[in-house]
């Protein structure tokens, strides 16, 4: 076998050296990321509104970062975390073995809304930090 011909390439790609770092504990499923540290220069030409999608299945938790209206220069950033409730028994116990999904139960809990990259970023890791250790309903006995 050959050396792998790709083996360097993705790092110096422009999609890898212009993405955002962010700092994510484990528990979290990154549906997508396109955030761009170029995104503090120019707003005008954000588009594909959802810009980060993520998902804690253990606390119960999405983030969603969208730019809206997509591709307008006066158009802002949106933060949304949604908490879905967790379903619960007659006895109004936990049930952990339905599956998960997002349904008309799912309450949004916070929404923040910049035009400041920079901002959008603290927020989006603070609430990534909250949402990782957030027990928003406790379990009955």
């Amino acid at each position: 076998m050959g050396a792998d011909p790709f083996a360097d390439r993705y790092p110096d790609s422009p999609a890898y050296r212009g993405m955002q770092p962010l700092r994510i504990p484990s528990g979290w499923t990154i549906g997508w990321n396109t955030l761009d540290v170029g995104m503090a220069e120019n707003l005008a030409g954000i588009g594909g509104s959802s810009q980060f999608n993520a998902t804690n299945r253990g606390t119960r938790f999405n983030i969603d970062v969208e730019f809206l209206p997509e591709f307008d220069p006066a158009g802002a950033f949106h933060i949304t975390i949604i908490y879905q409730p967790w379903p619960r028994s007659e006895k109004g116990r936990r049930m952990k073995n339905v599956p998960f999904a997002f349904d008309a139960d799912a309450e949004v809990v916070h929404h923040f809304e910049t035009r400041s990259y920079p901002a959008l970023i603290q927020e989006l890791e603070l609430w990534i930090a909250r949402c990782t250790v957030w027990v928003k309903e406790e379990n009955l006995p």
